[in-house]
């Protein structure tokens, strides 16, 4: 004796759950997960977008790599001798400015003999002078400068000058020729009695 499946009356115009999906050779979507309480599930537990395979996104991460490959050692060539242009124009700079201040130093110090002496002693003082820029500047024991001159100067108004000039004995750019000359001047009025009724001169 065989047991006979009982099936339950269905209303009518109603079909069986699944008949008319299985009919259209369609799947009935499923609902997307939803935690106890209505929460959204983790990104964790959310299906991944399609997109590529690992393999091929890694194979196409190579090619762009291999594309590239050489580019830094040509930018590299490219920028190289302008950066060392531009590092040597910063130190050609600063031996220059630091020669110029040491030559500025040393017509200060012959200016203050030229305005002390100008006055008392009309024949020597020019003498004095010069001789007192270029011995200021062996004391400093600088060789930023090579065929030091110094050399005197008097203006209108009672004004004396000393100036103290030379070459750059060290040059960065020595296969250009370039050789850079400095020169400083200083000086002020002469230092002396100025009567009233003579208009200011000694």
């Amino acid at each position: 004796m065989t047991a006979k499946r009982l099936k339950w009356p269905q209303p009518a115009g109603r079909t069986p759950h699944g008949a008319g999906l299985r009919a259209s050779g369609t799947t009935q979507p499923q609902a997307p997960l939803r935690c106890p309480g209505g929460e959204d599930p983790p990104p964790e537990a959310r299906e991944a977008p399609q997109g590529r395979p690992p393999a091929r996104e890694a194979r196409s991460r190579w090619r762009a790599a291999l594309a590239d490959r050489g580019s830094s050692a040509v930018e590299l060539a490219v920028l190289a001798p302008a950066l060392m242009m531009i590092c040597m124009l910063i130190l050609q700079f600063g031996l220059w400015f630091n020669a110029r201040q040491t030559a500025l130093a040393a017509a200060q110090a012959g200016a203050v003999v030229a305005r002390q002496e100008a006055a008392s002693r009309p024949g020597t003082w020019q003498a004095d002078a010069q001789s007192t820029a270029r011995q200021y500047y062996q004391k400093l024991n600088s060789k930023l400068l090579k065929q030091v001159n110094a050399t005197t100067a008097v203006a209108a108004g009672g004004n004396v000058y000393v100036t103290v000039s030379g070459q750059i004995a060290v040059s960065v750019f020595p296969f250009f020729g370039l050789h850079l000359t400095v020169s400083a001047t200083a000086g002020g009025p002469v230092e002396c009695f100025r009567p009233a009724g003579q208009g200011g001169a000694c």
